[in-house]
């Protein structure tokens, strides 16, 4: 058994699109894809002894080429895997002063489960 003595951030996560991404330019001309992901976990018990299923939103967002094909090919409904990171966003809020925190997942491969253009990634790129 290989023993792994690192650390590791990493994300793979298989939901449906809660809208359709949103897509602009930053900085020098730089793509910018964000989505909402619904993935299902199991929940409890409801009153019959069934269980129930609960939704989890994700926010994913996609930079240069892969925030392209996903602003393409990508919208509301669309099932896919984002296989990433888990990044953390903290910042002042300027009107209340008080520290904001925001986590998210930085794709840098998406698959798309249901037709449509196929596997991305960042490599793709050249």
């Amino acid at each position: 058994m290989r023993s792994f003595r690192g650390t590791m951030n990493r994300v793979e996560l298989i939901g449906r699109l809660g809208a359709d991404p949103e897509v602009r330019q930053v900085g020098n001309g730089v793509s910018f894809c964000r989505f909402n992901l619904a993935t299902n976990r199991p929940g409890a018990n409801d009153e019959q002894g069934k269980r129930t299923s609960e939704t989890e939103w994700t926010t994913v967002e996609a930079w240069e080429r892969l925030a392209d094909v996903c602003g393409n090919y990508l919208q509301k409904g669309r099932r896919v895997m984002v296989m990433g990171s888990l990044r953390t966003d903290k910042w002042q809020d300027s009107e209340s002063g008080q520290t904001r925190w925001r986590t998210y997942v930085r794709a840098d491969e998406v698959i798309f489960l249901d037709g449509g253009a196929g596997r991305q990634d960042e490599e793709d790129e050249e």
